[in-house]
């Protein structure tokens, strides 16, 4: 008995450490995070297939070179013959029937046949002028996969920018969740002195309990920082694609913060790096495209073609091949076509304004972000003196207090606004961190 015990705590110990194993917590750093959204978020995957749809239209433009293939086949049978001709007209027969006992008719002197058939044939058409449609098409195909190729690439910097936007928010949660750790132990030093102070008789009780008000509002904030954070992890989790697991972020990383100047460039240069200054060239291309596709369809078309046919009409198969040019040539177009042709001309011109227009807006948006980046950076080098400062006011103000010199209050003041510079620090390198990422992206450049 004791033996099968020993069994059943070893199989429980053994499926125990397998499912804890399964819902272990997945640290990751920033860059797995990245190539994971890169390949799981559902705008990367939404752009692939529309990638797929693009090369495929490709291809189906393509196929419009060669020529149009047809095999038919076919079979009748009629009540009555088909064809028919008459010989002799009714006078004629009644002239040859005169005095006879059963005179002719004149179906006696018709010819009838077809009255079933079959047959079988191959056609093809292959056109050889059509206005430039077929090219213009092919090349509007053509346009399409690049541009999807290129609307990746936005999609991809705007997966980097939220994945990094979640990810340093949830550092900047856990820092702010030590911050108050230290704090927490920080006052638990500070509610002894008071309780030693008050013990002695050199102080009334008021400093105890506004000691432990405090300590009872910081746990308060714990509890919405950790519950905030674990928010963030799951909103990370979904970001990335894998929302069935439970993560949390690699804090070993290195915040690298260069100064603005190391990283500027000139506008001119970052806009000829955007991907999106060639998609709106592309743009204007395409509505030149379509400007040529609508002329084209006032134009003639010209086809060659053939058919080779297989049949039996009257008393055996028999083959023949046909050739043949054909043109169609659209007069009705002349009048009615032309307004689109008109139309795509003024859609043409709305694309090349909408190009410059977005080339303007670019650009200042190129500034904004080098402007974000000078901003945050100054913001990091006042914040770790801000920090400096802070735990240099704590520690002053805790000596006077010992010494009688100071109030609880004061030296509470001073708790507070060590615990805000920590907080303020951790949300100047986060947001660094980000304003750098954007401006490197609005510049053209990859950051990973």
């Amino acid at each position: 008995m004791k033996k099968k015990n020993n069994k059943f705590s070893l199989l429980l110990a053994v499926a125990l450490t397998c499912a804890a194993a399964s819902h272990a917590q997945t640290i990751m750093t920033l860059k797995e995070c990245v190539q994971t959204a890169r390949k799981n978020n559902i705008m990367v995957k939404n752009n692939y297939n529309e990638l797929q749809m693009a090369r495929e239209q490709q291809e189906y433009a393509r196929s419009k070179y060669f020529p149009t293939v047809g095999a038919s086949a076919f079979y009748f049978e009629a009540l009555d013959d088909i064809i028919k001709y008459q010989i002799l007209d009714q006078e004629d027969v009644d002239m040859i029937s005169e005095g006879m006992e059963n005179p002719f008719t004149v179906d006696d002197f018709t010819l009838s046949f077809i009255k079933r058939g079959a047959s079988l044939g191959v056609t093809f058409l292959q056109p050889i002028y059509t206005g430039g449609r077929l090219t213009n098409y092919n090349k509007l195909a053509d346009l399409q996969v690049d541009g999807r190729k290129m609307m990746m690439d936005v999609t991809d910097d705007k997966v980097v920018m939220a994945t990094e936007f979640l990810y340093y928010k949830i550092v900047e949660l856990h820092e702010t969740d030590k911050t108050l750790d230290a704090t927490e132990k920080s006052l638990a030093l500070i509610h002894q002195d008071a309780v030693n102070i008050y013990d002695n008789g050199m102080t009334n009780k008021n400093d105890v309990l506004s000691v432990e008000l405090m300590q009872d509002e910081l746990s308060s904030l714990r509890i919405r920082m950790q519950n905030a954070c674990k928010l963030m992890r799951r909103a990370l989790a979904k970001h990335i694609g894998i929302a069935d697991k439970d993560i949390d972020v690699d804090m070993t990383f290195d915040a690298d913060i260069v100064a603005p100047e190391a990283l500027k460039m000139s506008t001119l240069t970052a806009l000829n790096n955007r991907t999106e200054t060639q998609l709106l060239d592309i743009w204007v291309e395409k509505s030149v495209l379509e400007r040529k596709i609508a002329k084209a369809s006032m134009l003639p078309i010209v086809v060659v073609g053939g058919r080779a046919g297989y049949s039996k009409l009257l008393s055996k198969w028999s083959g023949n091949v046909i050739g043949f040019v054909g043109v169609q040539i659209p007069i009705s177009s002349f009048w009615s076509e032309k307004h689109e042709y008109k139309r795509k001309q003024i859609e043409e011109q709305k694309a090349i304004d909408f190009r410059n227009d977005n080339l303007e807006t670019m650009s200042l948006e190129i500034q904004d972000a080098y402007d974000n980046l000078e901003s945050t950076y100054r913001q990091t080098q006042i914040a770790e003196k801000s920090v400096a400062r802070a735990e240099e006011n704590l520690r002053i103000c805790r000596e006077h207090y010992r010494g009688g010199l100071s109030t609880m209050t004061v030296l509470l003041d001073a708790q507070r606004q060590q615990q805000q510079a920590l907080t303020q620090r951790h949300s100047a390198i986060s947001e660094y961190l980000q304003a750098k990422t954007r401006y490197l992206i609005a510049t053209g450049r990859s950051t990973y």
